[in-house]
C-alpha cells in the first residue's frame, strides 16, 4: 500500500513538474537513490551482484544567470562493500553511513545558446566540493570514522512539464582528498571514491 502511495504521488508531481528560470530562481528538491563504493576493498560502480545501499536527499539551487546555478546538496544514507568472508585471501566488508554536503556550480545546457531556455529536457553538467561524516554501523572498526573532503562533480537531466516543477535523474561523483577511511592506504593509485544515483522531484519558487 505504501509503495502504490508513493507511486500515486510520484505521477501527480510529475504531471505538474517545470524549469527553473529567471522569473521563478529558486529550486528546492526531494528524491533519493542508490550509493556506490570504489576504493581499496574494490569497486562496486557497476556490479549488479553488490547489496543496495540508499541515500536520500534535499537540495537547493538558485538561479545566477542564463547558463549558470549555484547548488547546494545534502544527502544522508549508507555505502558499502560486501564481499565474500570465505575468500582467500579474505576482503574486509566495510559498511557506513554517511552524511555528505556539497556546494557547486551547475552549467545548464538549455541556455539559449545550446538548447532553448524553454526547453522541456534540460540537461546539466556540476563540479563543486563536498565534507562527508561516516560512522561505522557495525562497530567493527571496518571504517576510520570522522569528516573527510571531496571534489565532486556529475551529469544530469531535468524533464520540463510545467511552470514550477521539475524531475530529474542525475548521477554524481566524489573524489575523497584522504585514502584512510577504510583503513587502507596503498602507497600508489587513487583515493577512495563514491557515485551516487539520485531521481529527484522539484519545486520552483
Amino acid at each position: 500500500m505504501k509503495k502504490q502511495i508513493f507511486l500515486l504521488a510520484f505521477l501527480l508531481f510529475s504531471a505538474m513538474a517545470g524549469a527553473q528560470t529567471k522569473d521563478e530562481k529558486n529550486n528546492i528538491s526531494f528524491g533519493g537513490g542508490k550509493q556506490c563504493y570504489n576504493g581499496d576493498l574494490g569497486n562496486s560502480w557497476f556490479d549488479p551482484g553488490e547489496e543496495w545501499y540508499g541515500f536520500a536527499m534535499v537540495s537547493y539551487s538558485r538561479y545566477l544567470n542564463r547558463s549558470f546555478d549555484a547548488l547546494v546538496f545534502c544527502t544522508v544514507g549508507d555505502i558499502g562493500r560486501c564481499r565474500d568472508a570465505d575468500a582467500d585471501p579474505a576482503i574486509l566488508n566495510l559498511y557506513a553511513r554517511m552524511s555528505s554536503g556539497m556546494l557547486s556550480v551547475k552549467y545548464k545546457f538549455a541556455n539559449g545558446y545550446l538548447l532553448k531556455d524553454e526547453s522541456r529536457i534540460a540537461p546539466y553538467v556540476f563540479l563543486g566540493a563536498g565534507i562527508n561524516n561516516l560512522t561505522d554501523i557495525w562497530t567493527h572498526d571496518r571504517v576510520n570514522q570522522g569528516n573527510y573532503l571531496t571534489i565532486n562533480g556529475g551529469v544530469g537531466c531535468g524533464y520540463n512539464f510545467a511552470k514550477r516543477y521539475t524531475v530529474a535523474y542525475n548521477i554524481g561523483f566524489g573524489y575523497f582528498t584522504s585514502d584512510r577511511l577504510d583503513y587502507v592506504v596503498k602507497p600508489k593509485g587513487l583515493n577512495d571514491m563514491y557515485m551516487q544515483h539520485t531521481f529527484s522531484i522539484g519545486y520552483n519558487f
